[in-house]
């Protein structure tokens, strides 16, 4: 037996009339996704997580302005196959590893009113990427050498604990599909994430050229053996990099994950086909299982709680 997502509202409350709510979501830099799609994306993994480029940008629509909603992201296999890159291109390699339970990441700005989202949009510079399962900040763990998609989750709700699994629409986009890699296998993706990531300016060639020049300039004899070489003596001071504060990534309540178990619990059945190559999904109305109530004596039973 099993439920549609779209029948759950037989378990909502009956006040829904007043509410205008027909979300959508759009992605906001499509060109430049595309622009690293046409030669192949690849997202960098490491132990300690490594912020996605281009970073998802998304413009939400349709809301109701005067209801709050949980925007959330989550990284999905595309396929079951493991990749190599070999002859300037990517190619199966052969099966794929198994693929751990990944929750989503709730966007930090949740619980917002439908007003707020439209108007600033949704953007996911806090998600990081990393092969290291055990993890505990919060970071996607990835297989490397896997393909990968991320899809948005937007859902209504009073608060975390309230959560209105009718209104649970998902959404995933065109061109935003990508290999997980320890260290970039094609030079070109290479090329042009230093070209528009602000953060890798130091990696442009005419930065580097400026860097020679100050060594060079650095690196003036000594006039005596006692005097100390210039390049110990001579500092050149720039002002700090200011560290970026890390921003918190909210965790899922265990009270909403029991409200709304049914819709995340799509994600970890069979996992799905590539991306379609002519226009993305919208709304996807999933079917899921029923879980089996747990018997026996649990965590319910020792907080002293109904199950």
């Amino acid at each position: 037996m099993s439920l549609i997502l779209s029948d759950l509202s037989l378990f909502c409350p009956n006040n829904e009339k007043s509410v205008d709510d027909n979300p959508h979501a759009e992605l906001e830099n499509q060109d430049l996704w595309k622009a690293f799609s046409d030669i192949g994306t690849e997202m960098v993994i490491t132990k300690v997580g490594r912020r996605m480029f281009p970073i998802l940008r998304v413009k939400l629509s349709g809301l109701d302005k005067k209801s709050k909603y949980i925007v959330m992201v989550e990284l999905v296999p595309s396929d079951r196959y493991r990749y190599k890159f070999t002859n300037g291109e990517w190619a199966v390699s052969g099966k794929g590893d198994l693929q751990s339970v990944r929750a989503p990441i709730v966007h930090p700005d949740s619980p917002q009113y439908g007003d707020s989202w439209m108007t600033n949009g949704a953007s996911f510079k806090i998600l990081k990427l990393s092969n290291d399962p055990y993890n505990t900040s919060g970071h996607t763990y990835l297989n490397s050498l896997h393909r990968y998609y991320p899809r948005i989750h937007i859902v209504r709700c009073d608060s975390f604990d309230k959560i209105i699994i009718s209104s649970f629409k998902t959404f995933h986009f065109k061109y935003t599909d990508f290999i997980a890699v320890t260290a970039y296998q094609n030079d070109e993706i290479t090329k042009i994430k230093i070209a528009n990531n602000p953060f890798a300016k130091g990696f442009r060639p005419e930065n580097k050229e400026r860097a020679k020049r100050r060594i060079r300039i650095s690196e003036v004899p000594p006039s005596s053996e006692v005097e100390e070489p210039s390049t110990k003596r001579l500092k050149i001071k720039e002002p700090a990099p200011v560290a970026e504060p890390p921003s918190p990534i909210p965790t899922v309540p265990v009270e909403m994950l029991a409200q709304w178990q049914l819709a995340i619990m799509s994600s970890f059945g069979g996992v799905q086909t590539a991306l379609p190559s002519s226009e993305a999904k919208e709304e996807t109305a999933v079917v899921v299982p029923v879980p089996v109530k747990k018997i026996g004596f649990g965590v319910s039973d020792l907080l002293g709680t109904s199950s």
